[in-house]
C-alpha cells in the first residue's frame, strides 16, 4: 500500500461503494437524519441496522423452526395414538419403574414432561421395546444399565438428559 494510506486490502474491499436500488426516499431521508443525530455516516447507520436486522431473522429463524418442530411432533403424537402407541403427556415429574413398563400392552411415548426418571430396575431391552418416544421433556434421567446415546435416538427437544446416581 503506498500513498500514505492505512488498512488492509480486506478492509477497502469492505468498505467498497454499494448502491442499493429501490430505497424508499422517505425511509433513507429520515435514515440520514437519524444518523446525523447519532453523529455516525448513513453507512455506518446502514451497517448497524443490517446487523441488527440480520441477527433477529436468525433468532426469528430459529424459533419458527423451533415452533414447526413442536407442530410436527404434536401431530405425530396425534399419529401414535392412532397406532395404538400410549401417550403419557403433560406432567411435571414423573418415576417409571421396570412394573409400569412391563405392565403396558403397548409402546409408549413421554410428552411434555419436565422431569422424567428411569429407575435404576429398568434395563436397555425393556427401555428399547416399551418406549416409542421421548418429546419435550425438560430433564430425563436413565440409569445406567440404559445407554445414554441409544437413548437420545427416541428424544427429541430435550433440555437435559442425565444418569441415575447411586
Amino acid at each position: 500500500m503506498g500513498n500514505g494510506e492505512t488498512g488492509s486490502a480486506s478492509s477497502e474491499e469492505e468498505r467498497k461503494q454499494v448502491t442499493i436500488k429501490g430505497v424508499d426516499r422517505e425511509l433513507y431521508d429520515k435514515a440520514l437524519q437519524l444518523s446525523k443525530e447519532m453523529g455516525v455516516t448513513i453507512g455506518e447507520l446502514v451497517n448497524m441496522s443490517l446487523r441488527a436486522f440480520l441477527s433477529l431473522a436468525d433468532v426469528t429463524s430459529r424459533a419458527v423452526t423451533s415452533i414447526s418442530q413442536v407442530v410436527s411432533e404434536s401431530g405425530r403424537a396425534l399419529m401414535e395414538g392412532a397406532r395404538g402407541v400410549k401417550v403419557i403427556s403433560n406432567v411435571d415429574e414423573l418415576t417409571v419403574t421396570r412394573e409400569d413398563l412391563e405392565n403396558l400392552d403397548s409402546p409408549v411415548a413421554f410428552r411434555g414432561i419436565k422431569r422424567l426418571t428411569f429407575s435404576g430396575d429398568v434395563d436397555w431391552e425393556l427401555f428399547n421395546s416399551k418406549v416409542n418416544s421421548i418429546v419435550m421433556c425438560d430433564e430425563v434421567i436413565l440409569p445406567k444399565t440404559i445407554p445414554k446415546l441409544k437413548a437420545l435416538e427416541k428424544m427429541k427437544l430435550i433440555k437435559k438428559v442425565s444418569t441415575l446416581s447411586g
